[in-house]
């Protein structure tokens, strides 16, 4: 039996993980879904995650795992976590060659299509990554939360924190305060509570709220996410800081992005590109870049 040669990219973040099965000169033959695949603390969920997502596509098109040879490119959440890759490569081989990157990695190389480019991902956290040849420069996505500044859970624990001052007398209660508060209550929590041991997410779910009272144009809504977007602007002049990275086009990615993009400068928004990929197409590029490498 001929065994088929074949390409997949990952992306494996903190809520799903996709996957896409390519022949090596490109064609598409079938895409895949699983759960979180963030190596950060624990590679076994993550694992698991990718083999749903593989075996879902292997399915797809009549395919067992047995049935090829698997050259991948995974960019995951976590990965630049020291220890996170080794101990992910210490479990049993799940592909013929593998190379880890980070997600942010991929969403730089997909964004530019393989060129120099740098790129600011704004979703539940944050991070700046800038490619210019065979440097990277990284700025931001430490973690929430003691960073991913400007980013969803961010900007939902500064309207945790506006709520609990309003609500013991600190500050006055303002529409924001107490559309915070009904929101909680609405859920059955104690909204002075309510935070103790929520998650990133959950934080980051109070945004749509904050959202739509910046477009009925609350002055307070607006000026948190004016705040976010300069947290924004930092993480790109950040990047742009050192020399052969300041020319670099970026791209401004992220579910969250498009929220933040009416409060950066003029400036910066003339200055930003359309991406021209996802993470996705990041690491199919790199993939197809692996099979083109012989092995070390």
């Amino acid at each position: 039996m001929t065994v088929r040669t074949l390409l997949v990219g990952i992306d494996g973040g903190g809520t799903r993980t996709r996957l896409r099965l390519a022949t090596p000169e490109g064609t598409v033959l079938a895409d895949g879904d699983g759960g979180p695949a963030n190596i950060a603390l624990d590679a076994g969920p993550a694992r698991e995650s990718i083999q749903q997502a593989l075996d879902l596509a292997l399915s797809r098109v009549g395919l067992l795992g047995a049935d090829c040879r698997l050259i991948a490119v995974a960019g995951l959440a976590g990965a630049e976590v020291t220890g996170a890759v080794a101990r992910f490569n210490a479990r049993p081989a799940m592909f013929a060659r593998l190379r880890i990157v980070s997600d942010a990695y991929t969403s730089c190389v997909g964004a530019h299509a393989g060129a120099n480019g740098a790129m600011i991902a704004a979703g539940t956290g944050t991070v700046g990554l800038a490619i210019a040849g065979g440097a990277t420069r990284r700025v931001g996505g430490w973690g929430f939360p003691q960073g991913d500044e400007g980013g969803g859970a961010w900007i939902g624990l500064q309207a945790i924190r506006l709520m609990l001052r309003a609500g013991d007398g600190r500050i006055p209660r303002t529409l924001l305060s107490e559309a915070v508060r009904a929101r909680l209550a609405d859920g059955g929590a104690d909204p002075m509570l309510w935070a103790v041991g929520a998650r990133a997410t959950d934080f980051a779910a109070l945004v749509p709220m904050v959202g739509a009272l910046a477009r009925d144009g609350d002055a307070e809504a607006r000026g948190l996410l004016g705040r976010a977007g300069a947290e924004i602007e930092l993480l790109l002049q950040a990047l742009r800081a050192v020399e052969g990275f300041a020319s670099l086009p970026c791209c401004l990615l992220g579910g969250l992005g498009p929220v933040l993009l009416p409060y950066l400068s003029a400036a910066t928004q003339a200055g930003l590109s359309a991406p021209k990929g996802d993470a996705i197409d990041g690491a199919m590029r790199l993939a197809r870049r692996l099979h083109d490498t012989p092995p070390a």
